[in-house]
């Protein structure tokens, strides 16, 4: 006799398993979700206008939210120790503040090293690339000057890269005047400098007076011995737009690097005017 078991009847067997989904492991129920709060969020990078703050990044435009309804901010040039002895045009760096003090954005030149220090301090034809950053580090405006002769020029971009605008010089024999125009050409904005104001600026969006830019006696030392200046942006109650308001920022680095860059041209009409303007600013 035979300890050997009978095989089991085959034809019960189910070999065809191509018509079957593989089984899913199963999920313990002690395994936790996600966190809502990790979840990384999309930046919506690439939609809408260039600078709508409703497509950036909660962390981006929880960032800038004090730029969105401060009437006024406080531009002030962050100076260095080579610039403060020895003269030398050291990368610009600025920190923008709210009217309650609170730094909304550092703003940094991106070219660093002696021979970038070189080519700022002597070279005609020194370009400037300015990162306006959060204080998380992230970029959320750029401003990018190339070189030029006469009348000077600057592309506007926003967080996420794209052209948001430019900054045109208009040629002018009284006062200064700037257009802020569209990538296609048609103006946003006007900038105008009066005559007799070198330390004033003022922008018109459609004849209307919609911000001011003026640069603030920083004292006589630092104004003589520094390039370290300090500037006011006071916004009228009808500019709300939070893109126009990154552009009145632009027009004020803008000026800063066209007007008041080198210490032996302060002012676009001289010294006289210079003190002038100041007593004016503070008898306002």
């Amino acid at each position: 006799m035979s300890d050997k078991r009978p095989l089991a009847d085959t034809t019960e067997l189910e070999l065809d398993w191509r018509g079957r989904a593989p089984r899913q492991p199963e999920v313990p129920s002690s395994a936790a979700l996600e966190p809502l709060s990790e979840v990384e969020v999309p930046s919506g990078a690439g939609k809408g206008l260039p600078g709508d703050p409703r497509h950036m990044s909660i962390e981006l435009r929880q960032s800038v939210q004090g730029m969105m309804e401060t009437p006024a901010l406080r531009m002030r040039q962050m100076r260095e120790g080579l610039e403060i002895i020895f003269g030398a045009q050291t990368r610009n760096r600025y920190e923008v503040c709210d009217d309650t003090g609170r730094v909304a954005l550092y703003v940094e030149e991106e070219a660093r090293g002696f021979g970038a220090m070189l080519r700022r301090t002597f070279s005609p034809f020194y370009k400037a690339r300015m990162e306006c950053m959060t204080l998380g580090g992230i970029v959320a405006l750029v401003v990018e000057r190339p070189w030029s002769i006469l009348l000077t020029k600057a592309d506007i971009l926003a967080w996420d890269g794209r052209l948001m605008a430019r900054i045109q010089q208009r040629f002018t024999l009284l006062g200064r005047h700037l257009d802020i125009v569209t990538p296609g050409g048609a103006v946003i904005a006007t900038v105008k400098g009066p005559l007799l104001r070198p330390w004033t600026f003022r922008i018109f969006q459609n004849d209307v007076e919609v911000a001011v830019v003026r640069k603030r006696w920083s004292g006589f030392l630092q104004e003589s011995f520094s390039a370290a200046d300090t500037f006011t942006l006071d916004f009228q109650p009808q500019c709300t737009d939070f893109r126009l308001r990154q552009l009145v920022l632009a027009v004020a680095l803008l000026i800063d690097l066209t007007y008041f860059e080198n210490n032996s041209h302060r002012a676009a009409l001289g010294p006289g005017l210079d003190l002038f303007d100041a007593l004016m600013f503070w008898k306002k």
